[in-house]
């Protein structure tokens, strides 16, 4: 299981964008230093306060100059509307300055707040997406390339430079909302990252089978590789010694940003492009939820707040259901908070993953007292693996 830190900027009322970036680059070395395998964030326009980082490319650039092994990915990159040739040549130069760290997720976008400002209609978007990857990918991965398409028009024979470090190119990944878009990500060769599945486990599950369904022999990758893999996205996690301390913490950014989601992001998609975004009328379902900290708390795998063994059960239910990724999401609280949630999952969650037989469980003379002597139930699937 690998365990990516994930942040969007999100910057609380009172204070400052200039302290929040510098908060999220402590941030990232910090999970470094705790054993997180990556760190990212995604690219969001027009927002104020909940996700502020139009610009990733700077913020990579950053948090490359202050790391040196965690694995920087581009949460995701809205090559719906940005040029593709932009996005390889920012992919190309922030994978130089990080000494081949970089993995790249593509979006085709799920606001009309940023959508609609650029003038992109949501009938194009999963056309100018896919023919934006394809042009990266040769733009990164070619000497020199051409192109002529529907949406990006004609590009004369060009040399796209810098060139990447990781040769042809960096992983790639793909944001999936839908069964089918799993299924396509699988087609593609990309791998598979979920995203706000207050729908519930079952969602989740839907979208691994989804995925794992697709024959070998129709997997025909965008790009010159596969990259397999199954992540599971949490939107908002907090760790701490209680599962109260944990929902303390987390309360505000829970609700927030589930009533973002919600109340108002899907339903209007479903609203003005039924045929595209249909499937997102039933999180209209889900409006009676949206105020309930305790229900979202414990709705599914897109929320992960509580203490280090509820965060640890709940990640071994991931993973018995098939995923090998958690991308953990930690925003919109104090910066203190979060380092503190970090730390918790550093020295408590991570290492029942990564290094089982060094978690300490006995005292002097044996276990300690009220523990079982049988393993943790949330421990079997993995030692029996």
């Amino acid at each position: 299981m690998r365990f990516i830190l994930m942040t969007e900027c999100g910057t609380q009322k009172g204070s400052t964008h200039h302290r929040r970036y510098f908060d999220m680059i402590d941030e990232a070395v910090f999970a470094e230093e705790m054993g997180f395998d990556g760190w990212g964030t995604s690219e969001h326009h027009f927002f104020s306060d909940i996700a502020v980082a139009p610009s990733p490319e700077c913020l990579f650039t950053a948090v490359a100059m202050r790391t040196n092994r965690i694995r920087l990915r581009y949460m995701s990159r809205l090559i719906s509307v940005v040029h593709p040739i932009l996005v390889a040549e920012q992919t190309a130069t922030t994978d130089i300055l990080s000494n081949g760290r970089i993995e790249l997720t593509t979006a085709r976008g799920n606001t009309l707040l940023q959508l609609d400002a650029f003038g992109v209609s949501l009938e194009e978007t999963k056309g100018r997406s896919e023919e934006a990857l394809e042009i990266i990918v040769r733009a990164l991965s070619d000497e020199t390339m051409s192109h002529s398409g529907k949406y990006w028009g004609d590009i004369p024979e060009r040399q796209v430079t810098p060139r990447v470090v990781q040769e042809p190119h960096p992983p790639l990944y793909k944001i999936a909302q839908g069964a089918e878009s799993a299924a396509d990500a699988r087609r593609r060769g990309l791998g598979l990252i979920t995203s706000d599945l207050y729908l519930g486990w079952d969602t989740l599950a839907e979208y691994l089978d989804a995925y794992n369904s697709v024959p070998e022999n129709e997997v025909v990758p965008v790009g010159r590789f596969v990259t397999h893999s199954l992540a599971s996205s949490v939107m908002t996690a907090r760790c701490a010694k209680t599962d109260d301390e944990a929902l303390a913490s987390a309360e505000a950014d829970l609700l927030k940003f589930a009533q973002m989601i919600i109340n108002d992001v899907y339903v209007q998609l479903a609203e003005r492009s039924p045929e595209q975004y249909g499937g997102f009328k039933r999180f209209a379902e889900l409006r009676e939820h949206a105020a309930d900290p305790e229900w979202l708390r414990t709705c599914g795998p897109t929320v992960l707040v509580g203490s280090p063994e509820h965060c640890v059960k709940q990640i071994q239910r991931t993973i018995d259901m098939g995923a090998d990724e958690i991308v953990l999401r930690m925003d919109g609280g104090t910066h203190q908070e979060i380092m503190d949630s970090i730390e918790h999952f550093g020295r408590y969650v991570i290492p029942y993953f990564k290094n089982p037989r060094s978690v300490q469980r006995t005292g002097p003379v044996g276990l300690l007292p009220g523990d079982p002597r049988q393993v943790p139930s949330y421990e079997k699937g993995r030692e029996n693996a």
